[in-house]
């Protein structure tokens, strides 16, 4: 699993969020894992609606404070739908950090099967989002730009799911994207600039001019996970 850092004022925000999940739940909250700002799993013993009622007015404050609202999941439903949601998963298991509680994720293994599908589904909709992304942004330089922002963290996800089922295991994002220049032919300097766009959003602008390079290469990231299935 890679470390993950967040920021002071994200850490002091989801502990805020735990807190929030304890006072609602009960003995029945589990953990608060986060994967990052926009991305993270509350895991409870039973939800019920009126758990959902007493979180809705809480979700504003959360937002504002720059985190998402979390994932809710049981931890059966959690370890009944690893083959359904094997991506999203795996992206979880190897990037988090456990704010409070008893992580469910430790004997969680996905069935690299399941996660081989997962990664061409994930390769042909990353490469689909740009592309459309483009279009719908293509007079305007700031969408453009928060297109490549968004794009960093499911680049960051294929590619290490790829790197697994290749059985190989980078560490860090600069491993990956030496990995991704390799195996796939993607420019390396292109993937690294892209991936640190998780921790330096403001980087982005720079990156529109070479949005064409960054397209292709995704054309070619797909193509080689297809043939690479195939085999």
């Amino acid at each position: 699993m890679a470390v993950l850092v967040l920021d002071a004022a994200v850490l002091r925000s989801y502990r805020r969020m735990a807190a929030d999940f304890r006072r609602v739940f009960g003995d029945r909250f589990v953990s608060l894992v986060a994967a990052g700002p926009a991305a993270a799993a509350a895991f409870v013993q039973q939800i019920q609606p009126a758990d959902l009622d007493a979180l809705g007015p809480l979700a504003e404050t959360w937002h504002h404070e720059g985190v998402a609202t979390p994932l809710i999941v049981t931890t059966d439903e959690f370890r009944r739908s690893v083959d359904t949601f094997p991506a999203e998963y795996q992206a979880l298991l190897d990037r988090h950090v456990v704010i409070e509680g008893t992580s469910p994720l430790e004997d969680i293994r996905i069935n690299p099967d399941d996660l081989r599908r997962a990664c061409e589904a994930q390769a042909r909709g990353h490469l689909i989002h740009l592309r459309q992304g483009w279009i719908d942004e293509s007079a305007h330089a700031h969408g453009l730009a928060h297109l490549i922002e968004r794009s960093a963290a499911p680049l960051r996800q294929v590619l290490s799911n790829l790197s697994r089922l290749q059985g190989e295991t980078p560490t860090g994002d600069a491993a990956l994207a030496a990995f991704a220049d390799k195996h796939v032919g993607m420019p390396e300097s292109l993937v690294a600039a892209i991936l640190a766009l998780t921790d330096a959003p403001h980087g982005s602008r720079v990156l529109v001019p070479r949005l064409a390079e960054y397209v292709t290469a995704s054309e070619r990231l797909w193509a080689f996970i297809d043939s690479w299935r195939s085999r």
